[in-house]
């Protein structure tokens, strides 16, 4: 039924609880941001324990792994990720490279970036139950298509707060999957993703933080605080309109340098749908290197030496 509408819509982006650590995945202009060379590897399942009606379901909980990398270079930032989501019988690949520009403003940095890569989709139409079996207009397998995507945003940040505006699938690519008439476009959607770093005293830093998402017809908002202890230990909380969820998150700087980190969240369904009932969780490993550093090494002068 999906397919018979030429207006009918594909799934809207993946969603994350840690936004605020999966800056790339929002807005390309945050390649770079922060001044870091960092990895990230995030895992969420949603909705874990939903069981479907259908047997080949496997549960029918969705899932989503998202690989990013980020690297500053001089006053440039570049970044690559690639995402996998699955939904019952339809499966997401999201594989794009981002560039960013950074222009000193008032005490901080101005960024601007696009992204540009790989949008798969993919339908099983072996783990639908058609009503009529024998029709020979239902397809049988697997139906993949591959298009090309660009993203654009815009970002500043500085030692206080950080604010960006992005523009997800410029092009709004179509998929029809096997259907004849539809087009199922993936909508452009925007996303504003703001936060403001407080310190109070030499040991805790608190974060406010807000996610805004809209596909121009609809809207989404989330948004809340993190307190971290000592530049190590950090837990938070943020409350999502959409489906009213609350969100419990944390983590851990596993090194004394602060380069390895664990994060998690945990979402509690407070309202809403009861066929949502089971919670969704989220894990995130992040590793920093030193940031680059170019030109000509610095003289060391010593007694000995001196010229």
């Amino acid at each position: 039924m999906i397919f018979i509408s030429s207006g009918a819509f594909a799934q809207k982006d993946a969603q994350f609880s840690l936004f605020n650590l999966n800056q790339l995945y929002l807005n390309p202009a945050a390649a770079g941001a922060g001044g870091a060379t960092r990895f990230q590897l995030t895992h969420r399942t949603q909705y874990a324990g939903y069981q479907g009606t259908n047997p080949a379901d496997e549960g029918g909980a969705l899932s989503t792994q998202l690989f990013s990398f980020s690297m500053p270079v001089k006053n440039f930032g570049i970044g690559f990720y690639a995402l996998n989501d699955k939904s019952g019988a339809l499966t997401h690949q999201d594989f794009k490279v981002s560039a960013s520009y950074h222009f000193p403003v008032l005490g901080g940095n101005f960024q601007v970036g696009a992204s540009a890569g790989l949008f798969r989709q993919a339908l099983d139409y072996g783990r639908l139950r058609p009503r009529d079996p024998d029709d020979q207009l239902i397809q049988t397998g697997t139906i993949s298509e591959i298009n090309p995507d660009i993203s654009v945003g815009a970002r500043f940040e500085n030692e206080t707060f950080h604010l960006g505006l992005s523009l997800n699938h410029v092009l709004k690519p179509e998929y029809q999957l096997g259907a004849e008439h539809a087009t199922n476009p993936l909508p452009r959607t925007l996303y504003l993703n703001a936060g403001l770093n407080l310190e109070l005293g030499y040991l805790l830093d608190i974060q406010p933080i807000l996610l805004v998402k809209s596909d121009i017809s609809t809207y989404s908002v989330e948004g809340g605080a993190t307190v971290t202890y000592n530049k190590r230990y950090w837990v938070g909380g943020t409350y999502r309109q959409q489906d009213t969820f609350f969100i419990i998150m944390g983590g851990i700087y596993l090194l004394p340098d602060q380069s390895l980190r664990l994060s998690g969240a945990y979402d509690l369904v407070i309202g809403g749908n009861k066929t949502k009932a089971p919670s969704s969780f989220e894990v995130m490993l992040s590793y920093d290197l030193p940031s680059p550093k170019f030109g000509k090494k610095t003289i060391i002068r010593t007694p000995r030496f001196r010229f």
